[in-house]
């Protein structure tokens, strides 16, 4: 599985289903996805009084996740995620790292990581699917090239550190790539690096074995779908064994409470009380004096 294998924004192939049928709810949306993925071939999903082959909601689902991807248009999107790619190498370079630099690029990476992640699920579906359009197909594998070439920049040209301060020579290593990202922008949505560049920059992903045409998508999506499954059952493990465990440790607690206060009960009854011991000791020398004023 290699990029993907922790599942780490799994829910959002959950909540593209959500979105594209309003009227199922979480678990039905779970459902659907799974047996979209897992189920054979020649499959027919019923649900809302519908009928849908596997193909259908593969279509519907890559389409879904793909605009949401989109901030207003492609190229809009394209900007802002290389405007945003400079701020950062900007921030982290200029001297000191404060907390809130630090906090900008660890966001950036996880928004940046989901992106490639939802178009790469998006070109899986579109690719079982069998759906044919290869501009389509291969405007994805060039838009998941470019976020794997700038997750790269950002990872080799900034620190994972904070509140530290950087050197002149990290600084004059990102000067150029700051300006690099900034002229990227007017170059236009189509552009992209040369092989040369990627090669001096270390950030080469078009050889990538995930996007060759030998890859079977489908096989990664099933792979996909049985490791969100171990993962959401080791999860419900852990939630239904918790109440168990909470009403266990309380039953511990009350019997060690009622312990504790039967020790401090016994205690008490035996703990020396300087002033009840003057008063029998007055009353026992009362008592004397009485007897011996009689005699």
């Amino acid at each position: 599985m290699g990029r993907y294998s922790n599942c780490t924004y799994f829910e959002n192939l959950y909540d593209a289903v959500n979105q594209i049928f309003p009227a199922v709810n979480r678990p039905q949306a779970c459902t659907i996805l799974r047996e979209t993925i897992l189920a054979p071939n020649d499959y027919e999903l019923e649900f809302n009084n519908a009928s849908y082959n596997q193909e259908q909601i593969q279509r519907l689902v890559a389409r879904q996740l793909l605009d949401s991807c989109i901030q207003d248009t492609p190229e809009q999107t394209f900007y802002n995620v290389l405007e945003s790619a400079a701020q950062i190498m900007k921030h982290m370079n200029d001297g000191y790292i404060t907390t809130e630099d630090h906090e900008e690029r660890t966001q950036y990476l996880s928004y940046i990581n989901k992106q490639e992640f939802v178009l790469f699920a998006a070109l899986a579906f579109l690719k079982s699917a069998c759906d044919g359009d290869e501009k389509l197909e291969n405007e994805l594998i060039l838009n998941i090239v470019r976020l794997r070439e700038i997750n790269d920049l950002i990872l080799q040209y900034t620190r994972d550190a904070v509140e530290i301060e950087v050197g002149r020579d990290e600084f004059e290593q990102a000067k150029p790539i700051y300006r690099m990202l900034k002229s990227l922008q007017s170059l236009g949505y189509d552009y992209n690096f040369s092989p040369k560049e990627r090669a001096g920059l270390g950030i080469d992903h078009e050889n990538d074995n995930d996007l060759s045409d030998n890859f079977n998508y489908e096989h990664w999506l099933k792979r996909l779908m049985l490791l969100q499954l171990r993962k959401e059952i080791a999860m419900d493990n852990i939630d239904s064994a918790v109440p168990q465990n909470i009403e266990a440790a309380q039953e511990v607690e009350e019997d060690v409470s009622d312990r504790i206060a039967k020790l401090r009960g016994m205690a008490d009854r035996r703990r020396f009380d300087k002033n009840r011991f003057r008063q029998l000791e007055e009353s026992e020398r009362s008592g004397y004096s009485n007897a011996a004023d009689t005699n």
